[in-house]
């Protein structure tokens, strides 16, 4: 009799939002086995969501392959658990684990995945960065994590490095040792005032993205304020653009100009398989309260090529190039734009979800002297649209002008 054993480790149960950032992960998080009943008894120890206090005894690991303690109340771990065979390791959303033990990965040589996101561990052992077969790591939503190791370069074989949600203030050069990564997503914290003397160097060395050139997925975030990223980010993008395996893309341009970049061009994209993009261009301030709905957000987040512009005035040669091809828009405080038409309806077609606030000279949607200039199969440009929210619009009279 066969067992399928699915483990969705990164699946967020919390908020609707991740849910939809899971099709995304996908291929990372479900991990299916179909062993006989009897071997998966011996080689799988699978407590989730137990509420375990404790971790099992140190003698039921030793010959384990997979070991899974998700979504429990543990605290604290074995000193050295003996597990030669164990390839893969959750203990993601054990919100009270706060230290792992020095020696702890001392004696698995043979771990491939290891999960620790959602814990409230401060660093990471050195012993970690002896596990020469690691894969994949995760450490998504560890909050308490402020720096990366330089020691990360050892680990070669890496593939799926998650820092997302963490709140390290820089990437140590290190990282461009890992040349088999496909997955690298991180967050920047900016540094506080007390802290900023103790940083120093670059918030991305210069050379660690390019020297990457496996990297098929790559999400940077910061803080939109974070005058670090301000400062470097045209040398990144430089870098960005040599990836020639990218598909997946999310990365905060503070200017418009640096989206050429990217070199968009009337048929195809700087990145032929560029699949899915997040883009945030303009300069943003970011807000205690947004003033776009929950559902808005989760409107516009579904769609795999979303473009924001933000802060921005008329209707830049940039961002129509890249709106071409995106499937959702959201234009926020735009200072002079009468006419969301005049981003050109070529350039919406492939549009299905469009939302725009404050931009307090915007008139009207679409134009009608625009309509009757145009030619018939230019009319069209929004027959793909599926979702529309307007909101805060000062000067707003008509969504269709007639002449």
């Amino acid at each position: 009799m066969l067992e399928t054993l699915i483990n969705f480790s990164l699946l967020d149960y919390e908020q609707e939002i991740e849910f939809v950032k899971m099709k995304k992960k996908i291929r990372y998080i479900l991990l299916e086995y179909i062993v006989p009943t009897e071997e998966a008894q011996v080689l799988f120890l699978v407590n989730g969501g137990m509420g375990l206090t404790k971790p099992p005894k140190v003698e039921q690991w030793e010959g384990l392959i997979e070991i899974c303690l998700m979504d429990n109340d543990i605290s604290e771990l074995p000193i050295s658990p003996s597990c030669p065979k164990l390839r893969k390791l959750f203990l993601e959303r054990n919100y009270k684990l706060r230290i792992i033990p020095p020696s702890f990965f001392d004696n698995m040589p043979a771990l491939q995945v290891l999960n620790l996101s959602r814990t409230s561990i401060k660093s990471l052992p050195e012993s970690l960065f002896k596990l020469f077969n690691l894969r994949r790591l995760f450490l998504n939503r560890c909050v308490l994590i402020t720096t990366l190791s330089p020691e990360v370069g050892e680990l070669k074989q890496l593939e799926v490095l998650d820092l997302e949600g963490t709140e390290i203030m820089y990437l140590p050069k290190e990282v461009g040792q890992l040349t088999n990564l496909t997955c690298l997503e991180v967050s920047f914290f900016e540094p506080t005032s007390q802290r900023r003397l103790e940083q120093s160097g670059e918030i991305i060395p210069c050379g660690a993205i390019s020297a990457l050139s496996q990297l098929e997925e790559l999400n940077i975030d910061m803080s939109y304020d974070d005058k670090r990223w301000n400062a470097s980010a045209e040398a990144v993008v430089s870098e960005i653009c040599r990836l020639e395996s990218l598909h997946t893309l999310k990365v905060y341009f503070p200017k418009v100009e640096l989206l050429s970049h990217l070199d968009w061009n009337e048929e195809n994209m700087a990145f032929p398989s560029l699949s899915y993009f997040k883009f945030t261009v303009g300069h943003l301030v970011e807000r205690i309260i947004s003033r776009v709905s929950g559902d808005t957000e989760l409107e516009l987040e579904r769609h795999d090529r979303y473009l924001k512009y933000v802060n921005g005035e008329g209707v830049p040669g940039d961002i129509k190039k890249v709106l071409r091809h995106s499937t959702a828009f959201f234009l926020d405080r735009n200072s002079t734009i009468s006419r969301l038409s005049d981003f050109g309806y070529r350039n919406m077609q492939q549009l299905k979800c469009l939302v725009a606030g404050q931009c307090n000279e915007l008139q009207a949607i679409i134009g009608g002297d625009q309509i009757e200039s145009s030619s018939s199969d230019a009319t069209v440009g929004l027959v793909s649209l599926e979702y529309m929210h307007i909101y805060y619009m000062k000067n707003l009279r008509s969504i269709w002008k007639v002449l």
